[in-house]
Protein backbone atom coordinates (compact mmCIF):
# COMPACT_ATOMS: atom_id res chain seq x y z
CA UNK A 1 0.00 0.00 0.00
CA UNK A 2 1.31 3.59 -0.70
CA UNK A 3 -0.58 6.50 0.42
CA UNK A 4 0.62 9.36 -2.17
CA UNK A 5 -1.35 11.80 -0.71
CA UNK A 6 0.35 12.36 2.16
CA UNK A 7 4.07 13.08 2.41
CA UNK A 8 6.04 12.64 5.64
CA UNK A 9 8.24 15.41 7.35
CA UNK A 10 10.91 14.33 10.08
CA UNK A 11 13.08 17.39 12.18
CA UNK A 12 17.15 16.43 12.27
CA UNK A 13 18.33 20.22 12.24
CA UNK A 14 19.21 20.28 16.60
CA UNK A 15 22.35 19.86 17.92
CA UNK A 16 21.23 17.05 20.80
CA UNK A 17 22.89 19.47 23.42
CA UNK A 18 20.97 17.19 26.19
CA UNK A 19 23.68 14.49 24.95
CA UNK A 20 26.71 15.60 24.88
CA UNK A 21 29.14 12.73 24.83
CA UNK A 22 27.52 10.83 22.23
CA UNK A 23 29.20 10.29 18.73
CA UNK A 24 27.42 11.41 15.69
CA UNK A 25 23.84 11.95 15.42
CA UNK A 26 21.41 11.50 18.49
CA UNK A 27 18.84 10.00 15.60
CA UNK A 28 21.62 7.41 14.77
CA UNK A 29 22.16 6.06 18.27
CA UNK A 30 20.41 2.33 19.31
CA UNK A 31 17.30 1.32 20.82
CA UNK A 32 16.21 -2.16 22.28
CA UNK A 33 19.50 -4.28 21.66
CA UNK A 34 22.06 -2.07 23.15
CA UNK A 35 24.80 -0.17 21.01
CA UNK A 36 25.97 -2.97 18.95
CA UNK A 37 22.74 -4.85 18.03
CA UNK A 38 20.10 -2.52 18.31
CA UNK A 39 18.19 -0.46 15.71
CA UNK A 40 19.11 3.37 15.18
CA UNK A 41 16.57 5.38 16.81
CA UNK A 42 15.42 6.90 13.71
CA UNK A 43 14.46 4.05 11.80
CA UNK A 44 11.46 3.67 14.43
CA UNK A 45 9.17 6.61 13.26
CA UNK A 46 10.34 5.81 9.29
CA UNK A 47 9.16 2.07 9.56
CA UNK A 48 5.87 3.64 11.18
CA UNK A 49 5.42 6.06 8.74
CA UNK A 50 5.52 2.83 6.04
CA UNK A 51 2.80 0.83 7.94
CA UNK A 52 0.41 3.59 6.50
CA UNK A 53 1.76 3.40 3.38
CA UNK A 54 4.25 6.49 3.07
CA UNK A 55 7.01 6.92 1.13
CA UNK A 56 8.00 10.42 0.24
CA UNK A 57 9.75 11.76 3.19
CA UNK A 58 11.62 15.41 3.74
CA UNK A 59 14.65 15.05 5.97
CA UNK A 60 15.49 18.91 7.57
CA UNK A 61 18.86 18.16 8.36
CA UNK A 62 21.28 20.55 10.26
CA UNK A 63 24.47 20.58 7.67
CA UNK A 64 27.28 18.31 10.15
CA UNK A 65 24.32 15.92 9.94
CA UNK A 66 26.21 13.89 7.39
CA UNK A 67 26.07 10.49 8.98
CA UNK A 68 22.39 10.79 8.95
CA UNK A 69 22.49 11.65 5.15
CA UNK A 70 24.44 8.34 4.75
CA UNK A 71 21.97 6.04 6.74
CA UNK A 72 19.25 7.19 4.87
CA UNK A 73 20.67 6.92 1.53
CA UNK A 74 21.57 3.44 1.89
CA UNK A 75 20.01 0.29 0.55
CA UNK A 76 17.60 -0.59 3.40
CA UNK A 77 15.80 2.47 2.70
CA UNK A 78 15.60 2.35 -0.97
CA UNK A 79 11.76 1.54 -0.32
CA UNK A 80 11.23 5.36 0.78
CA UNK A 81 11.63 8.66 -1.52
CA UNK A 82 13.67 11.01 0.26
CA UNK A 83 14.54 15.05 0.43
CA UNK A 84 16.51 16.24 1.78
CA UNK A 85 17.13 20.10 2.95
CA UNK A 86 20.17 20.84 4.31
CA UNK A 87 20.54 24.21 7.25
CA UNK A 88 23.78 25.27 9.54
CA UNK A 89 20.50 25.92 12.09
CA UNK A 90 16.87 27.17 12.62
CA UNK A 91 15.39 28.87 16.00
CA UNK A 92 13.65 25.69 16.83
CA UNK A 93 11.11 22.87 15.47
CA UNK A 94 8.72 25.59 13.90
CA UNK A 95 11.67 27.14 11.67
CA UNK A 96 12.94 23.77 10.72
CA UNK A 97 9.38 22.14 9.86
CA UNK A 98 8.76 25.72 7.87
CA UNK A 99 11.60 25.01 6.06
CA UNK A 100 10.99 21.97 4.82
CA UNK A 101 7.44 22.25 3.97
CA UNK A 102 8.73 24.82 1.23
CA UNK A 103 7.42 22.39 -1.83
CA UNK A 104 4.87 20.95 -0.75
CA UNK A 105 1.94 22.93 0.59
CA UNK A 106 -0.47 21.29 -1.78
CA UNK A 107 -0.49 17.75 0.26
CA UNK A 108 -1.24 16.68 3.15
CA UNK A 109 1.40 15.75 6.10
CA UNK A 110 2.52 13.32 8.64
CA UNK A 111 4.72 14.67 11.38
CA UNK A 112 7.11 12.67 13.80
CA UNK A 113 10.28 13.12 15.48
CA UNK A 114 13.81 10.94 14.66
CA UNK A 115 14.19 10.81 18.19
CA UNK A 116 11.22 9.52 20.00
CA UNK A 117 9.62 5.87 20.45
CA UNK A 118 6.21 5.34 20.64
CA UNK A 119 3.75 2.41 20.41
CA UNK A 120 1.35 1.53 18.83
CA UNK A 121 3.24 1.50 15.65
CA UNK A 122 0.61 2.00 13.88
CA UNK A 123 -0.41 5.23 14.96
CA UNK A 124 -0.18 7.01 11.94
CA UNK A 125 -3.11 5.01 10.09
CA UNK A 126 -5.15 6.64 12.76
CA UNK A 127 -3.91 9.77 12.44
CA UNK A 128 -4.75 9.66 9.06
CA UNK A 129 -8.00 8.22 9.10
CA UNK A 130 -9.47 10.64 11.64
CA UNK A 131 -7.97 13.75 9.58
CA UNK A 132 -9.68 12.05 6.46
CA UNK A 133 -13.02 11.88 8.44
CA UNK A 134 -13.09 15.09 10.26
CA UNK A 135 -13.30 18.89 9.73
CA UNK A 136 -9.90 19.02 11.33
CA UNK A 137 -6.59 21.10 9.62
CA UNK A 138 -4.83 18.69 12.38
CA UNK A 139 -5.04 15.98 13.77
CA UNK A 140 -2.21 15.07 17.25
CA UNK A 141 -1.34 11.88 18.74
CA UNK A 142 -1.22 11.87 22.47
CA UNK A 143 0.84 9.25 24.75
CA UNK A 144 0.41 9.51 28.03
CA UNK A 145 4.15 10.84 29.54
CA UNK A 146 5.79 10.80 33.13
CA UNK A 147 7.45 13.85 32.36
CA UNK A 148 5.01 16.95 32.22
CA UNK A 149 8.13 19.14 32.43
CA UNK A 150 9.74 17.76 29.09
CA UNK A 151 6.59 17.98 27.11
CA UNK A 152 4.27 19.50 25.28
CA UNK A 153 0.61 18.50 27.13
CA UNK A 154 -2.54 18.78 25.77
CA UNK A 155 -6.36 19.51 26.95
CA UNK A 156 -9.09 17.74 24.92
CA UNK A 157 -12.47 17.42 25.43
CA UNK A 158 -14.14 14.55 24.93
CA UNK A 159 -14.69 14.66 21.13
CA UNK A 160 -11.34 15.02 20.76
CA UNK A 161 -11.13 18.26 20.14
CA UNK A 162 -7.88 20.22 21.44
CA UNK A 163 -8.73 23.34 23.82
CA UNK A 164 -5.02 24.13 25.24
CA UNK A 165 -1.29 22.69 25.17
CA UNK A 166 1.16 23.47 27.78
CA UNK A 167 4.44 24.11 27.05
CA UNK A 168 6.60 22.16 30.19
CA UNK A 169 4.58 23.04 32.66
CA UNK A 170 6.26 23.17 36.03
CA UNK A 171 2.57 21.57 37.53
CA UNK A 172 -0.04 20.01 35.80
CA UNK A 173 -3.14 17.83 35.72
CA UNK A 174 -2.80 17.40 32.51
CA UNK A 175 -1.80 13.27 31.61
CA UNK A 176 -1.50 13.22 27.79
CA UNK A 177 1.72 15.18 25.54
CA UNK A 178 1.56 15.14 21.64
CA UNK A 179 4.16 13.12 19.76
CA UNK A 180 2.81 12.36 16.17
CA UNK A 181 0.97 14.82 14.13
CA UNK A 182 -0.96 15.03 10.78
CA UNK A 183 -2.42 17.96 8.94
CA UNK A 184 -3.76 18.89 5.69
CA UNK A 185 -2.22 22.04 3.51
CA UNK A 186 -4.03 24.88 5.60
CA UNK A 187 -1.80 24.36 8.47
CA UNK A 188 0.98 23.92 6.19
CA UNK A 189 0.23 27.64 4.74
CA UNK A 190 -0.06 28.83 8.55
CA UNK A 191 3.10 27.40 9.61
CA UNK A 192 5.08 28.93 6.46
CA UNK A 193 4.80 32.60 7.91
CA UNK A 194 3.72 31.55 11.92
CA UNK A 195 7.08 29.33 12.33
CA UNK A 196 9.02 31.62 14.77
CA UNK A 197 10.00 29.81 18.81
CA UNK A 198 11.19 26.74 19.84
CA UNK A 199 8.07 24.86 20.38
CA UNK A 200 5.58 23.52 17.49
CA UNK A 201 3.34 23.62 20.23
CA UNK A 202 3.37 26.92 20.60
CA UNK A 203 2.36 27.55 16.67
CA UNK A 204 -0.51 25.26 17.27
CA UNK A 205 -2.17 27.32 19.80
CA UNK A 206 -1.78 30.68 17.57
CA UNK A 207 -3.34 28.79 14.51
CA UNK A 208 -5.87 27.68 17.07
CA UNK A 209 -6.46 31.39 18.27
CA UNK A 210 -6.48 32.12 14.54
CA UNK A 211 -9.96 30.30 13.59
CA UNK A 212 -7.63 26.34 12.96
CA UNK A 213 -9.38 23.21 13.72
CA UNK A 214 -6.92 21.15 16.36
CA UNK A 215 -8.73 17.48 16.90
CA UNK A 216 -6.78 14.48 18.65
CA UNK A 217 -6.36 10.70 18.96
CA UNK A 218 -5.30 9.58 22.66
CA UNK A 219 -3.44 6.41 22.60
CA UNK A 220 -4.52 5.89 26.61
CA UNK A 221 -3.20 2.35 26.40
CA UNK A 222 0.46 3.71 24.32
CA UNK A 223 3.92 4.71 25.44
CA UNK A 224 6.35 7.01 24.32
CA UNK A 225 10.44 7.89 25.07
CA UNK A 226 12.43 10.87 24.12
CA UNK A 227 15.68 9.76 24.06
CA UNK A 228 17.38 12.85 24.69
CA UNK A 229 18.80 12.48 27.90
CA UNK A 230 20.98 10.02 28.89
CA UNK A 231 18.33 8.30 31.20
CA UNK A 232 16.39 8.09 29.07
CA UNK A 233 18.61 6.72 26.58
CA UNK A 234 19.62 3.79 28.97
CA UNK A 235 15.87 2.80 28.75
CA UNK A 236 15.56 2.85 24.99
CA UNK A 237 18.45 0.18 25.42
CA UNK A 238 15.29 -2.19 26.48
CA UNK A 239 12.37 -0.95 24.38
CA UNK A 240 11.10 -4.28 22.57
CA UNK A 241 8.43 -4.45 20.48
CA UNK A 242 6.74 -7.27 19.80
CA UNK A 243 6.43 -6.36 15.99
CA UNK A 244 8.99 -4.68 15.22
Amino acid sequence: MTNSEYVALLPAAGIGSRLPDRLGSKELLRFGGGPESGKPVISHVLSCMGLAGIRDVIVVLRDSKQDIFEYLTSSEWSHFRFAFEFTPGTSGVPETAALGLGGIQARNVVFGFPDILFEPRDAFVSLIEHLENSAADIVLGLFPTGNPGKMDMVAADDAGCVKEIQIKPDATALELTWILAAWRPSFSAYLSTNHRGDHLGDVFQLAMADGLRIESVPFIEGRSLDIGTPGDLDRAATWLSPDA
